[in-house]
Parts: structure tokens; C-alpha cells; sequence
């Protein structure tokens, strides 16, 4: 096992996982002795007392500064910070923050048990509890629109869920697994023909500028999107990518908060009274964005540091040589007409970091959290996470990360990032050049793209020996003619050298490198129903080829 790692180990260069973890045995393999578990909520200590969360609050504080959230933490300020660090990678993120968002926007809480007197057992109870939609003043002919009035009132706890065609799989996953409605199956099922898009509801919304497109969220149909269902009370559910996981695309963030916040404050999304109990109502928002920054969260905000550095200095010009304009916006600090935008955030620990195992920080503010769950007397602490039992040594990687270097060094190396990976984009287009002099150039050329500030270009797939050998992520994607591409990429993650990409370079030069079975000219459709019955309406598109399931 050890042999095929070690032999593996240096080649890697087709997935978001940074390499660089030598160190981490030096550090950490002391903690080893001791089965660490940081079960329960990470603000509060429990019985079990073989912990790391000292540390775990101290690297949550540290990305909180990072995302521009208020820090450190404090239960008793709606908007501090409140999060913890994740046993599985962002997966466990993305289902976390659905999961909370759908409880949050569906007029769902825990509250205390009623008749409890702060002593008996049932005061240490907690009921989970669902609102009913509000009854209008005068009755359902008020507005003189009383069938329309009366649909937007049965929408009110009905979130619809958005999310664009380049998503990641695991958050399809979380939508099937915690039964949300998508705007599709809603749009198929209860407005046919209505779609304010296309003739048919999209599965998913388009990404711009289609299969062959920078792979961002196309802001113009969503806009489309989101208007639709807010006009009819729904509350909406927006899940964006900063880094998706083949093209390495940013969603605009900024951009759609500026077109939707005002779509939301017409509709009255922006604030909703929810009464729980006789006399006292929650206040609430009826739409959540959250951001799957799995990559993009952990490396961006150490540009945005760059970006601010002393004009002349030399980090600011080695950015300045990088990129041009400002760094995207994407995490709690975005505010949009005095409006806080984003309600949760999601990273993985293993790309960008390098942890040796899947993990990750989830992140939302106090004012979105549904009521803690009551505090099991077993584990002495709330059960708030989603995982229960969580790897305790994950925050001791995370941690060993972020203080064995300074700000500004982490500064670098993320502006060496894309230095590098600018010239994997410049080698990839000499070795066309190349390729092309000596007449061995595949028909249509080696595809090679970058999208804007990606730590990743994608290119055409090479042989299964290539492949094999540099552990390439392969992708086929249509075109916008309908046809079909077979894609690889390579991430310029902090373990892949320069020297490293002419290595592999030369390995693409090679007779042979990209002799590969003719594709097919257009996607084949596997063999499958040729139609639904008549009771049967699609929920949601389920990929099995890209969105890294390859």
C-alpha cells in the first residue's frame, strides 16, 4: 500500500487536493496516542475531554476573519459567527446548510416543550415544531386577487431550491436526500408552459454561455428564475459556486446579490414575521444564499490580503501580473443595500490546505440558525453538528496549516498559484504549437481553457496510460452543437511545481500521447424509459458522468 502511495504520490495533479503535506508527520503524529473526538457543539466542552476544540475555536475564529464575520464568537450577537469544522470534506457542508436553510425558510423550529416550569424533565425537552402560513387581514378577497392571494399564502414555507448545471453532484445529492423542491419539479408540476426562460423549465439553471461557457451561473436567467417563484411567495433557496469542481468557475456573487436583494425586498423576502408562541414572533428572511466555496473560500482570501498590500509593493505587483480588477466578493462581508447576503459558507480542508484526510469548516451566522436541539446528558454538549462523533484531529491539521506560516506568506503562495497555473495554460498552448509543426496535432486541436482566475485549465483527455499515470480528473462535456468533448484538467495546487507540468508536459509530447478510440460524435442516451407515465413528474436532474463523479 505504502509503495503504490509513495509512487502515486508525486504525480498527482488532477484533483483539488494539495500534495504538500510532509510536514504534517513531524507535527501531528504525537496526537496520534489519543483518540480525539470532538463530539457536540464546539463553543461548549462536554464530558468527553480527549478534545481538540480549543483549537477548532481558534481555527473557526481564523476563517471567520478570513470571511469578514464578525468574531469571535458570541452566543448572545445574532450576527457572530457560529460554525464548525467538518468530519467529512464539503459534502457534509452542503447538506448541513440545506438542511438548515429548508428548517429556516419552511417556518420550521425547536422550541422548549410547552408547560415546563424550568425544573421538571420536561423543561429539558425540545419540540420540533412547523409554523402555519399567516391569515390575511379581511380575508382572501383583500387585494381583489383572492385565487392568487390565497396560492402566494400556501407558498409562503414552500422553499425552491437554485442551483446552476456545473454544481457539484453531493449538492443533488442533498436536495434528493432532504426532499427540497427544485424549481423545476415545481415549474414542470405546477406551471407548465410558464417558464419565463425557455419553452420547457430547465433542470437546472444554464450556466453562461452554455457546455462550452466559463462554467459560472448564467446571472440573467436566474434573475428570470427568481423573480418567477418570489412573485408567487415562495422563499428561495440560492446554493452558488466560488471554485466549481471541473472548470474551477466562480459564480458572481456580488452581481447576483445586486439583481436579487431588490426582487426580494418587493416580494417581502427580506423580513417575515413567524410566530411560534402567542405574542412573540421570530423575525426571519425568506431567502438563503449559501456558497460552496470548497476550493475558492480557502485560497481567496489571502489574494483579497495581496490586493490590499502597499501599491509598488512587491506582492501587489506580482498579483497585478496575475489578474486585473478587484477580487471577487463572496462570503459574509458582501452587503447589498444594507443587506448581509450570505447566510452560510462551506470549505474543504483537504484541497487548498492539504489536510491528509477529507474535512472542511462550515460557517453561518447566529440570526440563521434554527434553535439548538437540547443537551444530551450522555455527551454533556448540544448536539448542533450534523456528524455527532467528529474527527478531532482535523482542527489540529487545519490549525498547523494556517500558524506555520504568516499572513503574507499564505498571501504568496496563493498569488504563486496562479502564477503556476498560468503557465500550465501557456505550456498546454506551446505544446499545441508543437504538436502542430510536426503534424500530430488531433483534429480540432487539444481544447485548452481556462476560466477567469481558475486554478485549473482543462484540456483535450490524453491516452489511458497518461491518465492513469498523473491521476487526471476526465470529463466528456457537449458542446453547444450538440456534439460531445472528452476533457482532463489539471489544478495548479500548491504541491504542483513548475517543474512538475514540464514534466508532465513532455509526457503529452510523446508519440502516442493523445491516441485515443474515436468519441462518439454526439452523446449517447443510455438505454431507459422512453417516457414518464402520466402521474410521474421529474424532481431533479441526477448526473453519473461529470461534476467530478469521474
Amino acid at each position: 500500500m505504502e509503495t503504490y502511495l509513495v509512487g502515486k504520490h508525486e504525480t498527482m495533479v488532477g484533483f483539488q487536493g494539495n500534495q504538500d503535506m510532509g510536514h504534517y508527520q513531524q507535527d501531528l503524529a504525537r496526537f496520534l496516542e489519543f483518540h480525539l473526538n470532538n463530539i457536540g457543539d464546539p463553543f461548549q466542552q462536554g464530558n468527553y475531554k480527549l478534545n481538540t476544540k480549543i483549537v477548532e475555536r481558534a481555527v473557526l475564529d481564523h476563517y471567520a476573519s478570513l470571511w469578514r464575520a464578525p468574531w469571535p464568537y458570541d452566543a448572545d450577537n445574532p450576527d457572530s459567527y457560529w460554525g464548525y469544522v467538518l468530519t467529512m470534506g464539503a459534502t457534509e457542508g452542503n447538506l448541513y446548510a440545506l438542511a438548515s436553510a429548508r428548517d429556516y425558510l419552511s417556518g420550521k423550529k425547536l422550541i422548549s416543550e410547552p408547560g415546563g416550569d424550568g425544573d421538571g424533565q420536561s423543561a429539558s425537552q425540545m419540540m420540533y415544531v412547523q409554523a402555519v402560513p399567516p391569515t390575511p387581514v379581511g380575508g382572501n378577497g383583500a387585494s381583489g386577487n383572492g385565487d392568487r392571494d390565497a396560492a402566494t399564502r400556501a407558498n409562503t414555507y414552500r422553499p425552491v431550491a437554485f442551483y446552476s448545471e456545473d454544481t457539484h453532484y453531493s449538492v443533488i445529492k442533498a436536495v434528493r436526500t432532504l426532499a427540497i423542491d427544485t424549481f423545476a419539479a415545481i415549474g414542470r408540476r405546477e406551471y407548465p408552459g410558464q417558464c419565463p426562460t425557455a419553452d420547457e423549465w430547465p433542470m437546472e439553471v444554464p450556466s453562461k454561455g452554455g457546455p462550452e461557457g466559463s462554467g459560472e451561473i448564467d446571472v440573467e436567467a436566474l434573475e428570470r428564475l427568481v423573480r418567477f417563484f418570489a412573485e408567487r411567495g415562495h422563499p428561495i433557496l440560492l446554493l452558488l459556486n466560488f471554485g466549481t469542481t471541473f472548470k474551477g468557475a466562480y459564480d458572481n456573487v456580488e452581481k447576483i446579490a445586486g439583481r436579487l436583494v431588490p426582487i426580494f425586498a418587493e416580494h417581502g423576502l427580506l423580513e417575515r414575521e413567524i410566530e411560534f408562541e402567542p405574542g412573540r414572533t421570530d423575525l426571519r428572511r425568506g431567502f438563503w444564499v449559501h456558497v460552496d466555496g470548497a476550493l475558492g473560500a480557502g485560497f481567496m482570501p489571502f489574494l483579497r490580503i495581496a490586493a490590499a498590500q502597499e501599491h509598488g509593493s512587491e506582492l501587489a505587483v506580482q498579483l497585478h501580473r496575475e489578474m486585473k480588477g478587484k477580487i471577487p466578493e463572496f462570503d459574509f462581508g458582501l452587503e447589498v443595500h444594507g443587506v448581509d447576503v450570505v447566510s452560510s459558507l462551506v470549505m474543504s480542508g483537504h484541497k487548498w490546505q492539504g489536510a491528509p484526510w477529507p474535512c472542511g469548516v462550515f460557517m453561518t451566522k447566529n440570526k440563521f440558525r434554527v434553535e439548538p436541539p437540547s443537551q444530551p446528558a450522555y455527551t454533556g454538549s448540544p448536539d448542533t453538528t450534523f456528524a455527532g462523533s467528529r474527527n478531532g484531529l482535523s482542527p489540529l491539521v487545519l490549525w498547523d496549516h494556517l500558524a506555520s506560516r504568516s499572513i503574507r506568506e499564505h498571501a504568496t503562495a496563493a498569488v504563486r498559484a496562479l502564477r503556476v497555473t498560468r503557465y500550465l495554460e501557456s505550456s498546454l498552448r506551446e505544446l499545441e504549437d508543437r504538436l502542430d509543426r510536426e503534424d500530430r496535432l488531433p483534429e480540432g486541436g487539444l481544447y485548452v481553457d481556462r476560466s477567469s482566475m481558475a486554478l485549473t485549465v482543462r484540456f483535450r483527455q490524453p491516452h489511458d496510460d497518461v491518465v492513469e499515470k498523473w491521476s487526471l480528473s476526465c470529463q466528456p462535456m457537449p458542446t453547444n452543437a450538440g456534439g460531445l468533448r472528452h476533457y482532463a484538467h489539471v489544478f495548479a495546487m500548491p504541491s504542483v511545481t513548475e517543474e512538475k507540468i514540464d514534466e508532465f508536459v513532455e509526457d503529452l509530447f510523446a508519440e502516442g500521447a493523445f491516441d485515443r478510440p474515436e468519441p462518439p460524435s454526439k452523446p449517447q442516451r443510455p438505454v431507459g424509459a422512453s417516457t414518464f407515465a402520466a402521474d410521474v413528474r421529474p424532481l431533479a436532474l441526477v448526473p453519473v458522468i461529470g461534476r467530478g463523479m469521474q
